[in-house]
């Protein structure tokens, strides 16, 4: 027994360590491809030579992603470490700290924003965890975003900590090309300074912020900007000249001037619009896409363009008749559209005759979309009222000369079944002379779908043969499975065949997710 030790420990000296003999681009390959920085440290118990590799690596991941969520010291330790002189991205995810007793104040985030300002060349990307509502108010702390001359991207989740002041005047973001800053109080002259003279090469720029911290006009001039998100509250007046602007998303500005001669996306996400108010100057009366809360307070946005290829709306329908008498006047015609997407209706009053009627009213729409899962169906009981009138649910005036395919999203409960097969069917018996298909998503968020409607709809769209009916199962709980089944309808004497081999599968499939 004694003698075997010397030769079980001689062995030991002779093997070769496989993983320290790998070589050193192999071994960062593999550190790349590990989930996280923290999860690339712990890596260090393989082997001695593995114990500071991580330090090489130019990706700095400190988030929650496949990985143990890191804290503040884990950052510190991180980027104090780093031994590369140019890191290609630094990413911090802390949005799962809680908000009391972070320790995340003004003077811990500085030294990683000094950090990046001296090594990222690359993606800045920063969450905080939002700063704890109710109880003593915490005073806000002025946080200095320092020139970084060769970062690309910055993204600043800031959890209404800080109030992020800008570099001052001269200081050039020369290579950052996209900015996202949410939940940060800034100050209007310093983020005019930031975007129209110290970032030339900036194409994207979103902003979702509190008020500002004093003036709220701002003027973003840039001959970069190909993409404006825009959401600072009680703004009062916005100002945007930008000859490559290209999509704008908007809202919380009491008056906004927007000279943008290549816009063709625009998402109006304020609930008012004021054509004396709110200009488009230098634009052209044809967009790409629009989307749209449509209100009262909104319709004469559709107004400004003739021609929009995409027209997505939400439907907002005021209480009483004289709601419902206002919806149809400021809904009198929609631009030329060629795909026509209802998302919802939040409405009290019937929700068919309203749908009928933006029907009545885009003639020319080659795809029609609509979320039947998001209509909010309400009962009117107002007597009198337009919405309850039998001839709003007539279709015998709705041509839709062009329309060649249809999308029906909806789910399937106990109190919207009925009415969503009744628009179903309704919208199937309109003239739709080219009509080829009719793709049906059912979305099964409840672990039940209603029989009697799928046959329902399944018979009025056997009931014509002249396009392709589809139905898609959307859900959590059915993706594993089989996600389609498809009928084609060739001749109306398969149409019994057709409906029991539709009811078989539909069978199968309920017993298979069951």
């Amino acid at each position: 027994m004694a003698a075997a030790l010397p030769d079980r420990r001689l062995r030991r000296r002779h093997e070769a360590d496989r993983i320290s003999d790998l070589p050193d681009d192999l071994l960062h390959h593999i550190l790349r491809r590990v989930a996280s920085t923290p999860a690339a440290v712990r890596t260090n118990v393989l082997s001695r030579r593995w114990r500071r590799l991580w330090a090489d690596l130019a990706e700095l991941r400190l988030d929650s992603v496949l990985a143990p969520v890191p804290g503040i010291g884990t950052v510190d330790g991180a980027l104090g470490a780093c031994c590369v002189p140019t890191v290609t991205r630094l990413s911090v995810s802390l949005d799962h700290l809680p908000p009391w007793g972070s320790g995340l104040s003004a003077d811990r985030v500085a030294p990683w924003l000094q950090f990046a300002s001296r090594r990222v060349a690359g993606d800045l990307c920063i969450l905080l965890p939002p700063a704890a509502t109710g109880g003593a108010v915490e005073v806000e702390e002025d946080l200095h975003l320092p020139v970084c001359e060769r970062v690309t991207e910055i993204t600043l989740w800031l959890g209404a900590r800080f109030r992020l002041r800008m570099p001052a005047a001269g200081g050039t973001f020369s290579a950052l090309a996209y900015v996202n800053i949410r939940d940060a109080r800034m100050d209007s002259r310093e983020l005019e300074e930031f975007v129209s003279v110290g970032c030339p090469c900036l194409e994207e720029l979103a902003v979702r912020l509190p008020p500002f911290l004093a003036e709220s006009v701002v003027c973003i001039r840039s001959a970069s900007l190909r993409r404006l998100d825009f959401h600072i509250k009680n703004t009062r007046r916005l100002e945007v000249s930008a000859p490559c602007l290209e999509r704008l998303s908007m809202s919380n500005a009491d008056k906004a001037c927007i000279a943008a001669p290549e816009l063709r996306e625009v998402a109006w996400e304020d609930d008012t619009f004021n054509p004396l108010r709110h200009q488009f100057t230098e634009t052209g009366r044809h967009l790409r896409r629009l989307v749209l809360a449509l209100s009262a307070t909104t319709a004469s946005l559709l107004q400004r363009f003739d021609i929009v290829d995409e027209l997505t709306l939400d439907v907002l329908i005021p209480h009483g008749a004289d709601g419902y008498k206002s919806f149809l006047e400021d809904v009198d015609m929609l631009p030329c559209c060629d795909v026509l997407v209802v998302q919802s209706t939040s409405t009290s009053h019937n929700s068919i005759p309203s749908l009928l009627h933006l029907l009545r009213r885009s003639a020319g729409v080659k795809k029609f979309v609509v979320y039947l899962e998001f209509m909010v169906n309400g009962v009117c009981k107002l007597l009198g009222c337009p919405c309850d009138s039998p001839k709003n649910c007539k279709i015998g005036d709705i041509n839709l000369d062009l329309l060649d395919e249809v999308e029906i999203n909806l789910i399937s409960d106990e109190v919207s079944s009925d009415a969503q097969a009744e628009f179903v069917e309704l919208l199937l018996g309109c003239n739709a002379p080219v009509l080829k298909r009719v793709v049906i998503n059912m979305s099964c968020t409840c672990p039940f779908i209603r029989e009697d409607m799928c046959e329902k709809i399944c018979e009025i769209c056997l009931l014509s043969n002249k396009f392709e009916f589809s139905v898609i199962r959307v859900g959590d709980e059915w993706e594993e499975s089989c996600s389609t089944v498809v009928i084609h309808i060739s001749a109306k004497r398969h149409l019994a065949v057709e409906l029991m081999t539709f009811a078989s599968l539909l069978e199968h499939e309920m017993s298979h997710v069951q």
